[in-house]
Parts: structure tokens; sequence; C-alpha cells
């Protein structure tokens, strides 16, 4: 696998598409769904092209200019190469190579730092398609599988568990991928039921949470051990005595004189 899939971050970043025409279109069409700004150079646009730009409210900015090889840019996070000139693409491309500069070059694979997967998004979720290996049509017919596949997911199920994640993350407890995954399979268990539940409880582990279900399916009186009902000083009090007891623990442990005993050998 030469390129990893990973999520690039968009958000106050600038891409700059170099070019107007067809190859121009798709490298717009790649980007435009992304918190970025847009800014395209190119000697003229497609009719397409500036009817996205006067749509995107500001979004994507088009400027006419001369692309020659000698063509500088910079001031870009990221660099899409694709102008429908083979020579001036492999120009520009070395510009931007020999800059360390982070770039697609959209004729070719060639030496791309990144490869632009076709994306969806979905609530939480993100599917993406890596198209660089096979035509675009093909790619195009996939993708409309993964848009259908995707409605499958019941992303009000997906945000709850989510949210009982970070709650066992905050309650330490054991076996949590274990126990999301019991929850995402259960087709009984009241998923918003069980998240207002188990703040009160200590769920420890895979054994505990299963007890919670249980009882929460059945209706039965909850008989887990409850969170500790300390106030917040004593509980605070309580973990500087432990973290103190602790600590004279490892001086007892490691203490200076044992480090210079060791120089001495």
């Amino acid at each position: 696998m030469r390129y990893l899939p990973v999520s690039l971050d968009t958000y106050e970043k600038k891409f700059l598409i170099l070019g107007g025409g067809f190859l121009a279109l798709s490298a717009l069409k790649s980007i435009i769904a992304t918190e970025a700004e847009i800014y395209m150079i190119a000697d003229s646009f497609t009719k397409d092209i500036v009817k996205k730009s006067e749509e995107s409210d500001g979004k994507i900015k088009l400027k006419e200019h001369e692309l020659t090889e000698d063509f500088i840019f910079m001031g870009y996070d990221y660099i899409l190469i694709a102008t429908e000139n083979f020579e001036l693409n492999e120009a520009l491309e070395k510009r931007a190579h020999s800059r360390n500069m982070i770039y697609e070059r959209f004729d070719i694979l060639s030496k791309s730092l990144i490869s632009i997967n076709k994306s969806l998004e979905r609530g939480p979720l993100t599917f993406s398609l890596n198209s660089s290996r096979i035509n675009p049509t093909i790619t195009d017919i996939i993708f409309e599988d993964l848009e259908d596949f995707s409605k499958s997911y019941n992303l009000e199920k997906l945000n709850i568990l989510s949210e009982i994640r970070s709650e066992l993350v905050r309650k330490n407890s054991q076996n949590i991928d274990e126990i999301i995954r019991n929850l995402y399979e259960s087709e009984t268990i009241n998923l918003s039921t069980f998240l207002e539940t188990m703040p009160k409880y200590k769920i420890e582990d895979l054994k505990s949470s299963e007890k919670l279900l249980n009882q929460i399916e059945k209706g039965d009186e909850i008989n887990l051990e409850k969170e500790s009902t300390l106030n917040d000083e004593k509980l605070i009090e309580k973990r500087i005595d432990e973290a103190k007891n602790l600590s004279k623990n490892i001086d007892n442990d490691l203490n200076l004189e044992k480090f210079h005993d060791l120089d001495k050998n």
C-alpha cells in the first residue's frame, strides 16, 4: 500500500488548484465539501467551474492568469496540479516537490504526496474510496453502492454508543470494546435508558455491564454498587492522600543513595 488513507484537516486551510478545465473540475469536486478556502488559477475556466464558484458564497475564488513553467506559487496549504498540459504539470510538480509542498497531480499519479479519496460523510462516519488505480467510471459505480450501504447504519444509535463509551472511559472501566460491541449487537436493550442509568453505578468490567443490561431489560431492581457519593472536597483529599502514600513508596524503592551506589559500581 503506497498511500495510507488518512484525514487531512481542512479547517482554515487553503487549497490552490492550478488549472481550469476538466481535470481542474474533477479536483474541485473532490474538495468542495471541505471547510477550506479554495483558490483556482488558470488561463480560463469552464462554465461548470464558474457556476460552482458563483454558487459557493465566496468559498471558491477564481483568478485568470497565464500559467507557465516558471509560475511561482506559495502561501497555500495544499496544491492540486490539474492543467490539461502534461509538460506544464510536470514543471509545476517539480517546483512543488522541490519546495516540499503537499500536493497531488491529477493527470498521472507520479510523485504526489497525497491522493485525495472520493468521500462521503454521514453523521459521525466518513466513508472514502481511492480511485487512483481504476477508471473514474468504475469508481462512481462502486461509490454509489457505498452510498446505499452507508444508509443502513442507525446514526442515532452510533451517537448514543459514542456517549456511552465516553462515560465508560470516565469510569476507567475494563473491557470497553467488548461492552460497546455487546450493546451494538443487542436488539432488545434501550440504549438511551442504559446511558441515563449507567452514571449512577460502577461499571468496572464486562460482567458488571452485562448485569446492568439484564436488570434494565427485565425491569428488575438494579443492585449494582453505586458510584461514590463523597463530596468533591473529600474526594480530592482522599486522592491527595493516596498520591502521598504512593510517593512515599516510590521514594523508598528509588532513592538517591541507591542511584549513587550504582555510580560507584
